[in-house]
């Protein structure tokens, strides 16, 4: 491995400032062994350190700075020597396991350096030394399919480090390796590096036979001169693919694909050579370069069919390959074979962060979370707790619904670093993820601060601002990002979803019960439906409602049924509407209504809203006989005005007050207050709470509807939501849904031409719903279900079982 002693000196450095010194140490000694060490003197260091490790056996601190010493100073005996008994734990510091595996590796303990390797590879998973090291432990070992993608990671992340392909090329070489060492020196030659004597290629030998000979020989020379010309090709296509993708992370135009769409072309040209000149190795490689570009150029379906034909010829496929195959697999949402394609690529690199943090996400996306937060777990331990993998588990958190956690990791890494962009993004995206997006565009800003291109950022702040009402703002943003980078995945699914907006929306919803009653009804039935039209870019858009209810009461039907057309406009933190219509029954009246939202910021929301004639009117009071006696017919305006509190998407509080004028002379006030908790939330999994309390008085004595001077209700909804399957954007929930509660009511009673009050008491009242959802993609859904209800009215239960069907779709 490369001799840089640069690295020791370093580590004894952070070593000497971060350890505890003990009481009885002399810290004069051990500083200025550290010096020595430092200076390369160490031959003065060494017998400090020493006497060090002896007077005081317990402290690690000295023992490991004396192996890193030893090894550095190349007395691997010694240093392999000391650190016997020692496990090969996460516990090691890491410039103590480099120092133990390559001391043991030397020592040819190999066994030992193989579990040192693998412990240093794991939390350095791009260190190009550590991946050589453990492939020569490996070769050692009798490993050498392991140890072949070890060799592949150091060329890989070690490409442009003469010293690395120097070391390689020499060890290998001098283990009689010359078909592994052969990639290292073919780099060497790239990079205009001569190699070693001894890795020179063999030169022709002339022999003592018929005058044909020397031209036999500058043919097989000139062959020879056109294989090592086509092998260095097909490097600087590999090279030339390597440098795409690196394009590929930072241009998100259609120009982005120039220069993969190059190295595709000279690859399919280079094949073609390889073919003919009967170059197999050369061929090989130029294929497994092309499952990465078509990867890369997202050509998933030709990816996977080179890769299929590479295994059915019998090809050993190099772990980045096989990684290369699982992403394409994902491009198509096949998110089984890529699970599979990953875990099959980290048995042999099972170092790769890269390949574990795609194994995470398909598992995510076949709804595996136990699994992928097993990946992360592993993954925090190969890298020491590093940011980005604690970073990597926030998002796992959220994506798996357990908000509570991922608010705790995100907090946690907002306390290590207070100065990372990238922890201020996770923020933002928790921040959003919890309906708050006046806080999360506050910190998609602050990240643009110091990131102005970040496009995660720029879309986030694009979708926190629609979430704010201020569509103006929102389709400017969204369009500069359509512009700036349209084959970003996250732009183009933001994107998506405006121009869905443009398009219209029908909601309805019907529900049908069954039973008898006075106050309720016997089978009755409330349809309710909506049509919008698309929404302007200046957050306009129209909309027509149909309402039709209607029930039976003592063999005598009542019915109600009532359109309208409006128009909502929306702007930032403010929605409005207002709504003309007409009753298309009883006294065809027309009618209006005028409503408003504000939304003061993330946690306070006030609405209030008028109607002329609501449709929230006991149908008992459009019977007939009522009609008959009434000015026109029974109807009410309504005036509502509420507010609510809203912590985060697990808690929040409402309440409104109401107040119905009736053109019969009654009037009824009413006061209803929610308290909305989240129980549990994970794994596509959900339990609320929510307790309600109402009241209400009416003015009137007497009245044909349920009507009582005053009452009151408390009730508790336990209601749980259980995600049976997704796929992508479709999904099928079910849900249940239990009411308890209790209820007072006082009323008017006339007996013996006098009016009196009856008290009822309180009577408790119970509701039972269950219901599927489906969701058909982002444009169509459905949700049906069934329930059963016993509310006591003036004392007497009524039970009504109901089924009700909704359906949203956008076309």
């Amino acid at each position: 491995m490369v001799k840089n002693h640069t690295k020791i000196f370093l580590a004894l450095s952070v070593a000497f400032m971060a350890q505890a010194m003990p009481a009885h140490a002399a810290p004069s000694a051990y500083a200025q062994a550290v010096a020595n060490a430092r200076a390369g003197q160490f031959d003065a260091a060494l017998p400090v350190l020493e006497k060090l490790v002896k007077d005081n056996p317990a402290q690690n601190a000295y023992r490991y700075d004396l192996i890193a010493v030893l090894s550095w100073a190349n007395r691997h005996a010694e240093a392999a020597q000391v650190s016997q008994g020692m496990p090969i734990t996460g516990q090691v510091p890491t410039y103590v396991l480099q120092a133990i595996a390559k001391s043991t590796l030397e020592d040819h303990q190999t066994a030992r350096a193989e579990a040192a390797y693998r412990v240093l590879a794991q939390r350095r998973p791009r260190d190009a030394d550590a991946a050589l090291g453990f492939a020569l432990a490996l070769l050692a070992e009798q490993k050498p399919t392991q140890a072949d993608a070890q060799l592949a990671r150091a060329l890989r992340f070690g490409s442009n480090n003469p010293a690395i392909m120097k070391a390689a090329n020499t060890a290998l070489t001098a283990r009689n390796e010359p078909v592994r060492a052969q990639p290292f020196q073919q780099r060497l030659s790239a990079l205009g590096i001569p190699l070693p004597a001894q890795a020179a290629p063999a030169t022709f030998t002339e022999t003592k036979t018929p005058a044909t000979a020397p031209t036999v020989a500058a043919k097989e020379d000139e062959t020879n001169d056109a294989r090592r010309a086509l092998a260095a090709r097909q490097e600087r296509n590999g090279q030339d693919i390597r440098t795409a993708e690196t394009l590929l992370d930072i241009d998100f135009t259609p120009a982005r694909y120039r220069l993969i769409d190059a190295a595709i072309a000279d690859n399919t040209a280079l094949i073609a050579e390889a073919g003919a000149m009967g170059q197999t190795d050369v061929l090989r490689r130029l294929r497994f370069d092309r499952v990465v570009a078509l990867r890369d150029r997202r050509d998933a379906e030709n990816a996977l069919r080179e890769f299929n034909a590479l295994e059915a010829e019998g090809e050993s496929v190099p772990p980045y390959v096989i990684s290369a195959a699982a992403d394409a697999s994902m491009q198509l949402r096949q998110p089984e074979q890529a699970r599979a394609l990953y875990q099959r690529a980290l048995t042999s690199d099972p170092a790769s962060i890269g390949t574990q943090t795609a194994l995470m996400y398909a598992h995510v996306e076949t709804e595996n979370f136990p699994a992928a937060e097993h990946v992360v777990g592993d993954m925090l331990t190969q890298t020491d707790q590093s940011a980005g993998i604690r970073r990597t588990n926030a998002t796992l958190l959220r994506f798996a619904d357990r908000i509570e956690d991922a608010d705790a990791a995100v907090k946690g890494l907002a306390k290590d670093f207070p100065n990372d962009a990238g922890i201020w993004l996770a923020q933002a995206d928790l921040l959003a993820q919890r309906g708050m997006p006046r806080a999360a565009a506050a910190r998609y800003a602050d990240v643009l601060s110091v990131a102005p291109d970040n496009i995660a950022a720029r879309v986030g702040l694009a979708d926190a601002t629609w979430a704010q009402g201020d569509i103006v703002e929102a389709g400017r943003l969204i369009a500069v990002l359509q512009t700036d980078a349209p084959e970003h995945p996250a732009v183009q699914r933001i994107v998506a979803a405006w121009k869905r907006r443009e398009r219209p929306f029908l909601t309805s919803t019907a529900t049908q019960g069954f039973g008898q009653g006075t106050v309720a009804g016997n089978n009755d039935l409330v349809w309710e439906s909506t049509l919008y039209s698309g929404q302007t870019d200046d957050g306009i858009r129209i909309f027509g409602n149909h309402h039709l209810a209607k029930a039976t009461f003592n063999g005598q039907s009542a019915s109600h049924e009532r359109a309208g057309v409006g128009v909502e406009w929306t702007r930032r933190d403010l929605q409005a509407t207002f709504e003309v219509g007409s009753d298309l029954r009883n006294g065809k009246d027309n009618v209006w209504a005028a409503g408003a939202g504000w939304q003061v910021n993330d946690q306070v929301s006030l609405r209030a809203r008028h109607e002329s004639e609501t449709n929230d009117f006991p149908l008992k009071g459009r019977l007939p006989d009522s009609e008959s006696w009434a000015p026109t017919y029974l109807h009410a305006t309504k005036t509502v005005v509420g507010g609510a509190y809203r912590w985060n998407e697990s808690r929040r509080v409402a309440a409104d007050l109401s107040y119905y004028d009736f053109n019969d002379g009654n009037q009824r006030k009413a006061l209803s207050a929610v308290w909305f908790e989240r129980l549990y939330s994970g794994y596509g999994k959900t339990l609320d709470l929510q307790t309600a309390a109402y009241t209400s008085a009416n003015s009137a004595q007497d009245a044909i509807y349920f009507n009582p001077k005053r009452d009151a209700a408390f009730s508790a909804t336990l209601a749980g939501d259980w995600q049976v399957w997704r796929r992508y954007d479709r999904t099928f929930n079910h849900r249940l849904a239990l009411t308890l509660g209790t209820y007072r009511q006082q009323s008017n009673v006339r007996q013996d031409d006098t009016w009196g009050v009856q008290t009822y008491g309180w009577n408790a009242f119970e509701e039972v719903r269950y219901e599927h959802e489906w969701q058909f993609g982002p444009d169509r859904s459905t949700r049906y279900g069934v329930g059963a209800r016993r509310f006591p009215y003036d004392g007497k239960y009524e039970t009504k079982s109901y089924v009700y069907l909704n359906v949203n779709w956008r076309f």
